[in-house]
């Protein structure tokens, strides 16, 4: 079937419009299509205090903005000087070596076709260490890649919610995940619409299932995985309340492999376990019921 690649615009999800710091007013920038402003800011940071995350940060989304407003010899000089100043992944520079990696990637698509991209993904996700990097990697290659295929498993022996059903048990039934994360605004800025869509559908036979993962942290400070999944359990209970008989499996490698680096991310499979949807941002209610209603009136 044929695959919709979302507009780039995916990339500047939740952009700030002030000019907190450097980066911000860079994305700030970017957003209003003014390209040169936030080069220049970025030249008079680098004059001013030299090379550091704030500025390689900036550096990447100076890459993103050319990339957006289609100028893509630029994007090449900014990813030349990312992979430069960061060759290899360093845990405090992942972001802007994860843009790295995805910049390049989409030009390789516009330039050598999805496959050249997707090869290039998987190779850059199969030596990556840190969780938030793989995710976002495997996101940018489940855009091009996962619809139509078979849905990549979810573990079920850890959870929160409701007992749980596997993607196998589920099948003859359609399936709506829910990936989310515990401190993740958009997440719950979703649970209202999201309970409504449960409430209609889950007597005409949909499957809704709200993988997550553990970050290692509980308000900002290291957390055991029992301290974390308690507060999952708060949140899931307090936030989430709709959405009673739902379960929340707690599955690292599921979520990483499902690309969950944008929060929340929704796909929905069909009855035979065929990927149908993959959407790593929020969605509508109105959108929602009608990839689902589609769902439900195929035999």
């Amino acid at each position: 079937m044929a695959r919709r690649v979302p507009a780039i615009v995916l990339l500047f999800a939740a952009i700030p419009m002030f000019a907190g710091s450097l980066v911000s007013g860079v994305k700030g920038k970017i957003a209003a299509g003014d390209l040169p402003s936030g080069i220049a800011a970025v030249e008079d940071y680098k004059h001013d205090t030299g090379v550091d995350p704030e500025y390689l940060n900036a550096v990447g989304w100076l890459a993103r903005g050319a990339l957006m407003l289609h100028q893509n010899e630029l994007a090449d000089h900014y990813i030349a000087e990312l992979h430069r100043e960061i060759p290899v992944e360093k845990p405090e520079l992942t972001i802007p070596f994860g843009a790295a990696i995805e910049v390049e990637g989409r030009l390789l698509q516009q330039r050598e076709g999805r496959g050249a991209a997707i090869r290039y993904w998987r190779n850059a996700v199969a030596t990556a260490k840190d969780p938030a990097l793989r995710a976002r990697i495997n996101k940018n290659i489940n855009l091009l890649s996962l619809e139509g295929e078979p849905a990549p498993p979810i573990s079920v022996s850890n959870f929160v919610g409701a007992p749980p059903v596997t993607l196998e048990q589920a099948k003859g039934k359609p399936v709506l995940l829910f990936l989310w994360a515990n401190w993740c605004g958009d997440c719950k800025a979703q649970s209202v619409s999201l309970s409504r869509v449960w409430q209609k559908y889950r007597e005409k036979g949909l499957v809704l299932m709200a993988p997550t993962r553990l970050y290692g942290t509980v308000d900002e400070k290291d957390a055991t995985p029992d301290e974390e999944k308690a507060r999952v359990a708060k949140v899931w209970n307090e936030t989430y309340a709709g959405l009673d008989g739902v379960c929340a499996p707690i599955d690292n490698e599921g979520d990483i492999r499902y690309g969950a680096s944008a929060t929340p991310t929704f796909v929905l499979i069909d009855k035979k376990g065929i990927v149908r949807m993959y959407a790593p941002t929020r969605l509508s209610e109105a959108e929602l019921s009608r990839r689902i209603d589609a769902l439900l009136a195929e035999d």
